[in-house]
């Protein structure tokens, strides 16, 4: 509350509203000019809070923007029970399914707190996380063809799925005999 007190009521004093009347001499161009300046004053402001910036916001917005695909990526969004102070040396040291884009944020805003430059930090922790994500491709390419070798079957696309429907389709219908008149007219 002491960082970012509350705005101003947005209810105004009654004494801000004065009504004027015609001036004495009873010049009614003078109070009409009166009255267009009062009504400019009569429109109220509606108060905006201020905007909050937090220093990784600006690190999220970058690499979100290099990085567009990594907002489609599922997230588990449980909370820790006790809240442990992570070992920020390196993004290697964590489980390839953890490192995403917010880890990736944290580990840039610790190096920047270490004191080095923004940009640095960002290509250090970029390229650990491309890093990260070429092993994980790896481990998930060797883990399908281990699967494939002992005996597993890949699921059909959605094209083989079709073209099996239609040619199971096929069998079921029985044959049909065309006579075609050869005769010319």
């Amino acid at each position: 509350m002491k960082a970012y007190p509350p705005g101003p009521s947005i209810l105004r004093s009654p004494l801000q509203f004065s009504e004027s009347s015609l001036t004495e001499d009873g010049g009614h161009a003078e109070a009409e000019n009166c009255k267009r300046v009062e009504a400019k004053h009569l429109k109220t402001k509606i108060p905006k809070p201020r905007k909050i910036e937090f220093p990784e916001d600006r690190l999220r917005r970058r690499f979100y923007k290099d990085h567009p695909y990594e907002l489609l990526r599922p997230q588990t969004l449980l909370e820790k029970e006790s809240p442990v102070q992570e070992d920020w040396n390196s993004l290697d040291n964590k489980h390839p399914s953890l490192v995403n884009g917010e880890s990736v944020i944290k580990y840039q805003l610790h190096l920047i707190s270490e004191g080095m430059e923004e940009h640095k930090a960002y290509e250090i922790a970029c390229n650990e996380f491309y890093a990260i994500r070429a092993k994980q491709e790896v481990a998930e390419r060797v883990a399908e063809e281990q699967a494939l070798a002992f005996g597993a079957k890949r699921p059909l696309s959605q094209v083989e799925k079709a073209l099996w429907l239609e040619h199971e389709n096929i069998k079921k219908c029985p044959p049909q005999i065309v006579v075609q008149n050869s005769r010319a007219t």
